[in-house]
């Protein structure tokens, strides 16, 4: 399906670029290649819909009850760090959550907004990307020697994940 997609795309791309330079304009070439044009991007932004809203098999979050689970999951891990001690073993959970337990979350981001609307979406998202600014910011903290920094960073994602979490509709 995304060859198809992208083949008209690309087909239709040039015909119009070729028609459209001939001089004078051979318009109903370069009409066709529009019309091929814009149904290439339509077929690629259906399949790139399926792929990111989490409807596709494999791995990751695929239904609203998934993303609450892990959600609730990550916000109980990080406010698991606040407070314990710098060392190598925080560093390598602070990567662990980034990685392995944030990045799924962030991917599933599509499921909210077409079940609840765009202003749902926005209402739990939105303190999720702040949150994990801090995550990144305590990670680098970390990792350039200056705890104080980290831990303050750890407790504000600690605080945009609870609002994150009340926000997602039940």
């Amino acid at each position: 399906m995304k060859a198809l997609a992208w083949t008209l795309f690309l087909v239709g791309t040039l015909l119009a670029s070729a028609a459209g330079a001939h001089l004078p304009p051979i318009w109903p070439v370069f009409g066709l290649g529009i019309v091929l044009s814009v149904a290439g991007a339509v077929l690629l932004r259906r399949a790139g819909g399926a792929a990111g809203g989490g409807t596709a098999a494999g791995p990751g979050i695929h239904d609203l009850a998934a993303l609450r689970g892990a959600l609730g999951a990550l916000q109980g891990r990080v406010a698991g760090l606040d407070g314990r001690p710098v060392d190598e073993a925080l560093k390598a959970d602070l990567e662990t959550i980034l990685l392995d337990e944030l990045m799924p979350v962030v991917a599933a981001r599509g499921l909210v907004q077409q079940a609840h609307g765009v202003e749902t979406h926005a209402r739990v998202f939105t303190p999720v990307a702040t949150a994990e600014r801090c995550l990144n910011r305590a990670w680098s903290a970390l990792f350039d020697g200056v705890p104080d920094e980290a831990s303050a960073e750890l407790g504000k994602a600690a605080a945009h994940l609870d609002e994150a979490v009340g926000a997602l509709p039940a």
